[in-house]
């Protein structure tokens, strides 16, 4: 986690008389908390969620992290964080210098039985206050929890990809592979559950909505050694999207004429470019929702124009002056050449007679 809070609590001194106070921002990325398979021989599994936060306003900051598990993981003795109810956590609050950056680690716990419950998300939560600026800014960003194949069961393979949402938040495909690695045929079923927010549109041939979260598909007769393929359309909600990366879980079932059935499941990440995507002037980040100005701390362009935008005018400009100057060097040069005498062509000597 960050750094242990101080005896007292960290303080950010006020802007100097007449100093600019500056605007806010706070942008959390996370990365995923990704399971081996050594997590199938064992009663719990310690792990970390790494996450990230950089102050991305112009002024000093009081920056405040929190975090929620889903169920099966609970907090792992993480230093500066308590428990707050319904699996969230809160941490300490820490001083940020505009454009500060730092990494740090929550210590997760994930129990034997968790698999059970997949898919399964969290999310990270990061606010920030400032002596003299009104208001406050906040960011958010979810994270997977991604779980290997399992649990191992001899006689099938599973596999699923990561599903990936584009920036115009148009509709993605999941690919998944059942494969036989017994020795003898089998009938394969595949169920795909996904989170709230993202949905199968059209189901494929031999799929069948179970309920809104959850999709059965008959995938046919896999022989001993083969692999049935699955692609699934699906699509999210910008509120799904936002709130990326997600993850879903895929089952796999053989269903052999003789002996007994064969099932195991994985999990999958659901991530997205960004959500709604509209062109502005401003980048914005695209791993989460990105930074979310106070309101009030717009800045005070009066005409309306960002820094970026008026930056913009004014290189189109030069350069269509700069072309303007181009062509007027080039026109007088060729006056020039067009308007100078020519010597007159030397006369052939004529033989005399």
């Amino acid at each position: 986690m960050p750094p242990p809070p101080a005896p007292a609590p960290p303080t950010v001194p006020p802007a100097a008389p007449g100093q600019p106070v500056g605007h806010l921002g706070v942008q959390v990325t996370t990365e995923d908390v990704a399971l081996t398979p050594a997590y199938w021989n064992a009663d719990s599994t310690v792990t970390t969620l790494r996450v990230t936060v950089t102050n991305t306003g112009t002024a000093p900051e009081l920056v405040r992290l929190g975090y929620t598990l889903p169920a099966g993981l609970t907090d792992a003795g993480t230093p500066g964080c308590a428990a707050a109810g319904g699996g969230a956590y809160r941490c300490g609050e820490w001083a940020t210098a505009p454009g500060a950056r730092f990494s740090s680690t929550v210590q997760v716990r994930v129990s034997g039985t968790a698999w059970r419950a997949m898919p399964l998300s969290g999310s990270v939560e990061v606010t920030a206050t400032a002596p003299g600026v009104s208001g406050s800014t906040a960011d958010n960003e979810g994270f997977a929890v991604l779980f290997p194949p399992g649990p191992p069961v001899p006689g099938i393979s599973l596999r699923a990809d990561e599903v990936a949402f584009d920036i115009g938040g148009g509709p993605s495909t999941l690919a998944v592979r059942l494969t036989n690695t017994g020795a003898v045929d089998a009938a394969g079923r595949v169920e795909v559950v996904l989170p709230n927010g993202v949905t199968v549109p059209g189901l494929p041939a031999g799929c069948v909505g179970v309920t809104a979260t959850r999709t059965r598909c008959d995938v046919g007769q896999v022989p001993a050694g083969r692999t049935a393929d699955l692609r699934l359309p699906v699509s999210a909600t910008p509120e799904a999207q936002r709130m990326a990366p997600l993850s879903g879980a895929v089952v796999g079932r053989l269903d052999p004429r003789s002996g007994r059935a064969r099932q195991m499941q994985m999990s999958f990440k659901i991530t997205a470019a960004a959500a709604g995507a509209t062109p502005v002037a401003t980048p914005v980040p695209t791993g989460s929702q990105g930074v979310l100005v106070a309101a009030g701390q717009g800045g005070d362009d009066s005409d309306g124009l960002t820094s970026v935008q008026r930056t913009a005018i004014t290189l189109i400009a030069v350069s269509g002056l700069l072309v303007v100057l181009a062509l007027a060097l080039a026109t007088t040069s060729l006056r020039r050449r067009m308007s100078g005498s020519t010597p007159d062509p030397t006369p052939t000597p004529t033989g005399t007679e």
